[in-house]
């Protein structure tokens, strides 16, 4: 079972490229905007269009996953991405940047849900939270740091724009694909790798499954909302002290290293925690719902920015940790319904919480524009962004902690497929050295 973190290495590299797919726009929002003279709705509906597309791919790759094996489903998908970004590299209208952003999101889909899978067959119980934790830190951290630091600095520096510094990234992703046929395995040996029916639409019934999918939903709304609009928030901050355009993407993209940061040594912390607080009754749903409410203050906290700096990347570094505990949604989940159907269940799952982000993030922006105090200041539109953020994060949470109240007044069976899952998993447990 060591090879166990060869899988979680490449998972990681792999997510690397789904989220780089995904964060890739932010990164050179600003470039891309003064090429095609784009304003904020415009920019939410590029981010939106991409996540639709993403949303609506969720379920057909984790049943494809639970299928015929992860390995197969992560190979093709992470080759597409590396094309679709090539694609999107070579637009010349708005209308091609939406077509290539929306077949990017088909794309980009296969690695979170696939690998939830493979992770949940190869990591036991014991530590499973840490390694669902470190596998969507890492991998989501290199590539969003890849979109806002990298590329960015490439466009300035080294290429000769936005789309030749995208198009070296592409290259790089298609490279990473043939990695990951090579070394990725769908199950460790002697474990069941696939399930002749991944997904049983009972499940839609069961109200644990609701519950998880509203706290999850809370997690993905706010990762919709900060990480693309953080770095044009904090550029638009310096841009208003009178720096110039190329200098303040930069320095943008530096301070939302802070969120990174945050992100890849507070994850995988509370991803350990919790695996040792589940012997205690502390469930990793409650550790979710908790975070969520930190996160609704935060967004609240976002405006003292302008003032400073200093205070806006403390924010965000603060913001790296409570908005991305979607893992311990994810490995609750793996619990509840089994390893065999983790990439299923989390397809329909991630399909509702990505159609939530998607369109939290398309109201941002307009709902920005409509609620700014003072037509025509970059800095005044904000207020309506973090407002889409704290409705976000604190009625989802609100909503998961009324769910599972009436759970508890009303004790649900686990439906016969999620039963037979968790039992499979303790008998390939068992099998463990």
């Amino acid at each position: 079972m060591t090879y166990r973190w060869i899988i979680l290495i490449f998972g990681m590299l792999a997510y690397t490229t789904s989220y780089f797919a995904r964060s890739n726009f932010q990164g050179i929002a600003k470039f891309v905007s003064a090429d095609f003279g784009l304003d904020k709705g415009a920019i939410g509906l590029l981010g939106s269009v991409f996540l639709y597309s993403y949303a609506l791919s969720q379920l057909p790759w984790g049943i494809a996953s639970d299928r015929w094996g992860s390995r197969r489903a992560v190979g093709i998908g992470v080759l597409l991405t590396g094309a679709t970004l090539w694609g999107f590299a070579s637009s010349s209208s708005v209308n091609q940047l939406l077509f290539w952003r929306a077949a990017n999101g088909v794309a980009a889909a296969a690695v979170y849900v696939v690998m939830a899978g493979a992770l949940a067959r190869w990591f036991s119980p014991k530590e499973r939270g840490f390694g669902q934790s470190v596998f969507a830190a890492v991998g989501a951290t290199a590539g969003e740091g890849t979109a806002n630091l990298i590329v960015p600095y490439l466009a300035v520096n080294v290429a000769s724009g936005w789309r030749q510094s995208t198009e070296i990234l592409a290259a790089i992703i298609a490279a990473v694909a043939i990695a990951c046929v090579v070394f990725l395995r769908s199950a460790p040996t002697g474990q069941q790798a696939t399930e002749r029916k991944p997904f049983d639409w009972s499940l839609a019934k069961n109200a644990q499954l609701w519950c998880f999918i509203l706290v999850y939903s809370g997690s993905i709304i706010s990762i919709r909302i900060l990480p693309p609009w953080l770095p044009i928030y904090a550029a638009d901050i310096y841009i208003s002290r009178g720096m110039p355009l190329a200098r303040a993407v930069i320095a943008a993209g530096v301070l939302s290293t802070l969120y990174l940061a945050g992100r890849i040594v507070g994850v995988p912390l509370i991803g350990f925690i919790s695996d040792r607080l589940l012997t205690k009754g502390i469930s990793r749903n409650s550790l979710a719902i908790g975070f969520l409410l930190l996160t609704a203050v935060l967004f609240q906290l976002m405006p003292l920015g302008i003032r400073s700096t200093f205070v806006l990347g403390t924010i965000a570094f603060l913001m790296g940790i409570s908005i991305n505990m979607y893992p311990l949604v994810t490995t609750a989940v793996s619990e509840a319904f089994g390893s065999q159907r983790t990439s299923s269940v989390m397809g329909f799952l991630n399909t509702f919480a990505q159609f939530s982000g998607a369109s939290a993030l398309l109201v941002s922006g307009y709902l920005g524009i409509a609620l700014s105090s003072a037509p025509g200041n970059a800095l005044a539109e904000y207020r309506g962004i973090w407002l889409v953020g704290i409705v976000g994060s604190a009625g989802t949470a609100l909503l998961g902690m009324l769910l599972s109240y009436i759970r508890s007044r009303w004790v649900e069976p686990i439906p016969l497929l999620a039963e037979e899952g968790w039992m499979r998993d303790q008998k390939n447990i068992a099998k463990q050295p």
